[in-house]
């Protein structure tokens, strides 16, 4: 018997929304994440990191670039804390205005197995179009990211556009993702959110691309250069699978020390999680934990 054919599949992501306007908000926001941003070209997207003074992270966002302003997508556990630092960090004399859109626009990712499937549905034709480049139409922008794992479509809609967008992909082929197969996809592709990420390093998370250390100043610079001098990381991120529940939180491991899940899930007899583990010389095909085998896998940026 044949395998099943893969599911299209959307999400409604639940992310704090920040509109940042104003002629000097690229160079605000520059100073704040570690990653590069001030030559961000118009109608583009970059992945950001925001990181405290020891170099660690404390929040997880995309920056949108859009006719002169900035639409900053973070997240809502850290949003509080990430848009004080965009007021305390613009100087008296600098325009940039902080507006909180979290009401205002909605964040809808889609998992196409073909984009024959986003054109029928949106009349959006997307082939020649580059990952990262923003494309409007009516009224919503649409994104494709393209990674080892497949096509990814995000797209920005209005509040008075939500509903339209969601009853169509509801009507559709598309199969609509609840929190657990939400967590289940991003365990397979190691999409990382806060609950992984936070307190921890951007090497460790696999998230070493989005630190700049050719750019200027910002937080946690002088400890990202350290750590890239020195050329290893001890801990990485990596996926665990096995056939028997994981529970949340620090294990201590022989062999490993102290582990730390951070994402777990218990579905169709088959345990996936998230852990943050150091590593050895080597790194081996199991890990054993109480009384149980899982395999493990490094993860990247997806």
């Amino acid at each position: 018997m044949s395998p099943p054919l893969p599911k299209s599949k959307f999400f409604i992501r639940k992310e704090a929304k920040t509109l940042i306007q104003g002629p000097d908000s690229l160079d605000v926001l520059d100073r704040i994440v570690s990653t590069k941003i001030n030559d961000m070209p118009d109608l583009s997207r970059r992945n950001v990191l925001f990181c405290d003074y020891n170099g660690r992270i404390c929040d997880l966002g995309a920056i949108y670039t859009i006719t002169g302003n900035l639409l900053l997508s973070s997240s809502n556990s850290a949003k509080e804390e990430t848009r004080r630092k965009l007021v305390d960090g613009t100087s008296w004399d600098e325009e940039c205005e902080i507006l909180v859109a979290d009401e205002a626009i909605f964040h809808i990712s889609i998992f196409p197995t073909d984009l024959d499937e986003v054109d029928e549905l949106f009349g959006v034709d997307l082939r020649d179009i580059g990952s990262d480049v923003l494309f409007e139409k009516d009224d919503h922008l649409f994104v494709k990211s393209e990674t080892k794992s497949g096509i990814t479509i995000d797209i920005l809609v209005k509040f008075e556009n939500q509903e339209n967008i969601v009853s169509v992909l509801r009507e559709s082929t598309f199969v609509e993702m609840d929190s657990n197969g939400w967590e289940n996809y991003r365990i397979m592709h190691g999409i990382t959110e806060m609950c992984d990420s936070k307190g921890n390093l951007p090497d460790e998370m696999g998230l070493s691309k989005l630190v700049s250390n050719d750019k200027g100043c910002y937080p946690g610079q002088e400890i990202h250069a350290r750590l890239e001098s020195r050329g290893r990381k001890i801990k990485s991120l990596c996926r665990l699978t096995g056939d028997s529940p994981l529970p949340l939180g620090k294990q201590n491991v022989p062999g490993f020390g102290t582990i730390s899940i951070s994402t777990a899930i218990f579905s169709n007899s088959r345990a996936l999680a998230l852990a943050l583990i150091k590593m050895r010389n080597s790194t081996p095909e199991f890990i054993h934990i109480e009384g149980n085998d899982y395999t493990i896998e490094i993860m990247g940026y997806p």
